[in-house]
């Protein structure tokens, strides 16, 4: 049996560092889990201080430092080094989330770095109850797979040739390939699934992965099975069934619209899902960040709260319009790092840019999820796209359009269109 500082070494790639480093690791974790201990009421605070002294007391005494963002890494990362060593090839930075993973799932990472996976203690027990808790933060689990993606997708099939109908395993290998633009894989693994399962879900999740791919007449098919799963339940005219026909009159539209307008449609809904990216990108990466603007924002606007209402335009601030020190926004960081076009980083930064106003709508296309406002003040006509089939002309509305190409979006267009429909899968 592993001991737990091999474990960490092995789960961390340290076994080539000094074991001093090793071992103040070791210490930290046990510091971090001492912590969780203390909130949770398992031990008391005198004994969570003396895990942490002791930690501290290691530190100093062998001339160690810990380095974080404010060092220069990035915001996710952390390292310890000797006290000299604070730049350079010297310092290995950590992964924030591997050390939550050592710190609350010690048995699923020692699964995670064995030899054999059939051959390890717990397997896939372990592993599958893991990725099924819906109390396990979703970064966690999609850490355990990108980590070394090699061995994650192995881990995940391996669970399957034994547990065919885990569907949780087979969405987060769909969602592995598609990371990796392995869509005829993604596609393979969607069709592996749904002949193990009937899931309202899965066929809703696949319309989606259909209709993003352009195939209109495919998608109608599988939201409709995943209505029609719905309604055998009784869940057609609420949650995942409303969900779902909403989606059902999307790909109706779209596959009848031809020319400029199908363009232009594709064009907004594809500006929808690349928004909806940023967003969890940046919830991902910058939570604490969110936290210090949200400050900013209140302060900015003279409010106490950020209320229900201020939710969706203050994300969009924070996205696309407040700065960094290094002058970027979170949608320039994460076009940046995704290789996006210099053309779809202009649209990014341009969102920074809103056309603010009262709007009065003059003229509504539900069929190509196009209408057009005017601000009543300059009198000035925009051409927005979305998707509003209760938008009416004549009605007004106070806020924000967002430039996007020949058209804008509004407000909501920023918003993300998932909405939860079971504890652990989304639709998109």
């Amino acid at each position: 049996m592993m001991n737990q500082k091999d474990l960490i070494a092995k789960f961390l790639n340290l076994e080539d560092e000094d074991e001093e480093i090793v071992e103040a690791w070791k210490l930290f974790i046990e510091a971090q889990k001492a912590l969780r201990d203390v909130e949770a009421r398992i031990i008391s605070r005198r004994e969570g201080d003396n895990v942490r002294r002791k930690f501290i007391r290691y530190m100093g005494k062998h001339g160690l430092k810990t380095l974080n963002e404010e060092k220069g890494l990035k915001a996710h990362e952390c390292a310890i080094v000797k006290g000299g060593e604070g730049d350079g090839d010297k310092v290995k930075p950590l992964n924030e989330l591997d050390l939550w993973l050592l710190t609350d799932f010690g048995e699923v990472c020692a699964l995670w770095v064995a030899e054999d996976f059939k051959e390890a203690g717990g397997f896939p027990d372990t592993i599958i109850a893991f990725l099924k808790d819906p109390r396990v933060d979703d970064r966690l689990r999609d850490r355990l797979i990108e980590k070394d993606k090699e061995r994650g997708e192995k881990l995940l099939k391996r669970i399957l040739e034994d547990r065919t109908a885990e569907v949780t395993v087979h969405s987060l290998l769909v969602k592995h390939y598609e990371g990796e633009g392995r869509l005829a894989d993604a596609e393979a693994e969607y069709k592996r699934m749904l002949t193990v399962t009937d899931d309202e879900v899965v066929w809703a999740n696949y319309g989606a992965f259909l209709e993003k791919r352009g195939r209109y007449e495919e998608a109608f098919d599988a939201f409709k099975e995943s209505f029609e799963v719905c309604e055998r339940f009784g869940k057609g005219e609420t949650g995942l069934g409303e969900l779902v026909r909403k989606c059902i009159s999307r790909v109706e539209r779209m596959k009848n619209l031809e020319g400029d307008e199908a363009k232009k449609a594709r064009e907004y809904h594809e500006a929808v899902w690349l928004l909806d990216e940023v967003r969890e990108f940046a919830e991902k990466r910058f939570a604490e960040e969110i936290g210090v603007a949200q400050e900013e924002y209140r302060k900015e606007k003279g409010i106490e709260e950020i209320d229900f209402g201020d939710i969706f335009d203050f994300l969009n601030w924070f996205l696309f319009t407040r700065k960094f020190g290094d002058g970027r926004t979170p949608g320039i960081v994460y076009a940046e790092e995704k290789g996006l076009s210099e053309e779809l980083k202009e649209r990014i930064k341009g969102l920074g840019l809103p056309v603010k106003g009262t709007f009065e709508v003059v003229s509504v296309e539900p069929a190509s999820f196009k209408f057009v406002v005017k601000n009543r003040i300059t009198g000035e006509e925009y051409e927005v796209r979305g998707d509003a089939p209760d938008i009416k002309e004549g009605f007004t509305f106070a806020g924000n359009i967002y430039p996007w190409g020949d058209f804008y979006l509004t407000g909501g267009a920023l918003r993300t269109r998932k909405e939860e429909v079971s504890s652990d899968e989304k639709v998109g």
